[in-house]
């Protein structure tokens, strides 16, 4: 209760207090004059092809990939299909839900 009742006094104080100052154009002209970024995407796709090749290597040679594959057989094709449709469905909740700022479910 006492939390509620300071944020409304700081807020209260804060729009009163607010007060404008003239532009001027000056916000264009930093914005203009700043440097051009360069695009260093290439290092981040860079890094994901030698973490996979890594991991793949690392897969084929402890035989976790020949494991892997002669355990599926003995799964039946329900769960398998299950889980291939439902990768989209939890990938885009996960993504709509760390892009919002509020984590609520409701």
């Amino acid at each position: 209760m006492k939390t509620n009742e300071t944020d409304i006094m700081l807020k209260k104080f804060f729009s009163d207090q607010k007060q404008e100052i003239a532009d001027n154009g000056f916000s264009r002209r930093v914005t203009h004059n700043l440097p051009e970024q360069t695009d260093r995407t290439w290092i981040v796709w860079i890094f994901a092809i030698v973490g996979m090749t890594i991991s793949l290597l690392l897969g084929i040679s402890s035989g976790l990939l020949q494991n892997l594959m002669a355990n599926m057989i003995h799964i039946p094709i329900n769960y398998l299909i299950t889980g291939v449709f439902c990768f989209p469905l939890v990938g885009t909740a996960c993504y709509y839900f760390f892009q919002r700022k509020q984590y609520s479910l409701i």
